[in-house]
Formats: C-alpha cells, structure tokens, sequence
C-alpha cells in the first residue's frame, strides 16, 4: 500500500509541475528535459582543446548557459602549451539563444589554418538577420558586435571531428525550444507577450516584407512592402474596456476593420469571427497570417531597438 500511494503522490506532483510550468507560459516538463540534456551535451562536449599546426598555437573552448538570462557565452583562449597556464589572449561571446537563427545552423569545410579555425569542420550558427547581436569580450572587455558563431572540429582530432553533426543537432534543439512561445494561462500575459516580441522586420514567404513597430501601448502597426513599395498598412490594438482587439487594414481596394479573439491553447493566435483571417505566434522569429484561404509565414529579419 505504500509503494501505490507514493507511485501517486509522485504522478500527482509531476503532474502539478506540469500544469505551474505551462500556467507561467515556461516549457512543459518534456520540452524542458530537451533542452537540459542538449545543454548538458553542449557543456560537457564543447569545453575541449585543440592546436593550429601552422602557427603552433594551442586553443581552448569553453561553452557556458546562464538559465537566469537564456545567454550562452562561448569562451576562446590562447596560450603556448595545452595546459592553458600562460594564457595571451582570452575572447567571450554571449548572446540570447532567441537571437539565434535556427535555419542558419549549418557544417561548413574548412580547408586551411586560420587564427582558431583550423582544418576539419565548423558549426556555423548565424544571428537573426545576421544583424551584430552576439557580444565579443577582449580579455575581459568590451569589444564589438559580431553576427556569427563558429565551433572547430579538428580533422587532425578523430574523435572530436566526429562530434559536429551531435554539436549542430543539440545547438537545433536548444535554439528552437529557446525561442517557442508557450501560452500563460493569463490572458493579459498573452496579449503583452504579443506586443512586446513581436514588433521587428521580417521576410515574408510570399516575397513580401513585413516592418512591425509599436504606436503607443497595445497598438500594433504591420506595414507590407514588395521591394521598395508599400501595397499594405494594418493597425492591431487592444481594448483594454472591452477586452478585445481591433484589426484596421488599409490598402489600395480600400480600408476595413473587424475584432480579433485570443486564443492560447497549444499557441497564441487572434482570429477573426469569421475564421477567415488568423495570425498565429508560434515562436519569438516567426508568425503567420491566414487571410481567405491563404497562408503566409514571416521569418524575422531585425529587431527593434
């Protein structure tokens, strides 16, 4: 009888875990041991030495996550032995896993020796946008932008050269999970989530592009453009008396205006009454819009600062 009773006491408390978790909008339990056990391996696998033959010089790679920021820091030094006692130069890169573009993650051939990068294979992992996000350190200070990431695998290393595709599939699932959104249990939660990540720039699949700013408070302006032209302008807003929000579409057929309702089951999406208009938030980079029997996806491109 003892045993039964902690078998349901122990599914009970998984259960309500479950439940806070998704109720703060944080990752369901699933989700989250993804995500540990790629950090986990990118941790323990990403902190490695290796030498440039062609200048003698030895390199050292760390990888550290900050659970409190959802930063990761990638740590470069150089010294003269493997031992890295006698450091010249130490480099930091830090930048929010949301800023990374999951479609960039790639292994690219490197076929010479150059500073860090040597002969072998590199995971190259791209800024949304390529814009300078990621933040270089200099022995300790300050140093510039930078829009990529690269992690060397030394063909000369067999056993580390064989980890780059592991490298660039736990770096995949890291990045995507980072980066989903997952719906609070709170309604105004969800409304503010879409107001605050959402405004930026972003490529639409249909060769359109999309500028999102903020007019004032829970106001939303979507300008679309085909090349330099302007064919389409819409206001989202919410109503904070009445507990909806309002679309306003304006192009060269006309304007017109119509309430979207919230919905955050499984994602976040405003829909119109009659369902024939949809914007659904899948994640912090992407969104998508329904529009009479149509869809198109927007990949973010930029942020606003």
């Amino acid at each position: 009888m003892d045993n039964h009773l902690q078998r349901i006491l122990t599914c009970l408390i998984f259960i309500f875990v479950s439940f806070c978790q998704v109720a703060k909008g944080q990752m369901p339990v699933e989700d989250q041991q993804k995500f540990d056990k790629s950090i986990e391996w990118l941790q323990t696998n990403l902190a490695y030495f290796y030498q440039n033959p062609s200048t003698g010089q030895w390199w050292h790679n760390n990888f550290l996550y900050s659970s409190d920021k959802k930063e990761i820091n990638i740590k470069n030094s150089s010294s003269d032995t493997p031992n890295k006692t006698d450091k010249d130069v130490y480099f930091d890169r830090i930048v929010n896993l949301r800023d990374l573009d999951l479609a960039s993650v790639r292994i690219e051939e490197i076929r010479s020796n150059k500073g860090r990068i040597v002969k072998g294979k590199v995971v190259h992992i791209d800024a949304i946008g390529k814009t300078q996000r990621i933040q270089k350190l200099y022995n300790g200070a300050p140093s510039f932008m930078e829009f990529f990431l690269q992690f060397p695998f030394p063909k000369s290393d067999d056993k580390m050269y064989l980890k780059a595709e592991d490298c660039k599939r736990h770096f995949e699932t890291v990045i995507d999970l980072a980066s989903k959104v997952y719906p609070a249990v709170d309604s105004l939660d969800n409304t503010n989530y879409i107001f605050d990540l959402i405004p930026g720039t972003y490529d639409g699949s249909d060769q359109s592009r999309c500028e999102i700013i903020e007019l004032f408070p829970h106001s939303l302006e979507l300008k679309f453009y085909r090349g330099a032209k302007l064919y389409k302008k819409s206001v989202i807003s919410y109503d904070e008396s009445n507990h909806h929000f309002i679309y306003w579409m304006v192009n060269a057929a006309g304007s017109s205006h119509f309430e979207l309702n919230l919905h955050f089951q499984d994602e976040i999406n405003l829909e119109a009454n009659a369902k024939d208009y949809l914007l659904k938030f899948p994640n912090s980079n992407q969104f998508s819009i329904f529009d009479r029997g149509s869809t198109v996806n927007y990949n973010r491109t930029g942020f606003n600062e």
